[in-house]
């Protein structure tokens, strides 16, 4: 399916072909939300505006929290290895 200017895919996963989430607007004041991995497919949700402003505040946040925590392991790590203590 080609998608349109009101459509957004996300490739998710760390292979190729993992799955996809598939954002659309739908009958122009719904957020059409679908899931697929490995050839299934999820219910697709529709949201509301203020519930994708949820969805996209909570996304912000744990993005933040895993960039922190990502952050955190490599400064442990450099510093493991400055003090000799980094081995593989």
């Amino acid at each position: 399916m080609s998608l349109t200017e009101h459509e957004v895919e996300i490739r998710t996963g760390r292979r190729d072909g993992d799955g996809q989430i598939r954002l659309s607007i739908f009958m122009d004041e719904l957020l059409a939300l679908t899931l697929e991995g490995h050839g299934e497919r999820a219910p697709t949700l529709l949201l509301t505006v203020e519930q994708a402003r949820r969805l996209q505040d909570a996304l912000a946040d744990l993005i933040r929290r895993a960039e922190g925590a990502r952050a955190n392991r490599r400064m442990k790590h450099g510093r493991a290895k400055r003090e000799g203590g980094g081995s593989n």
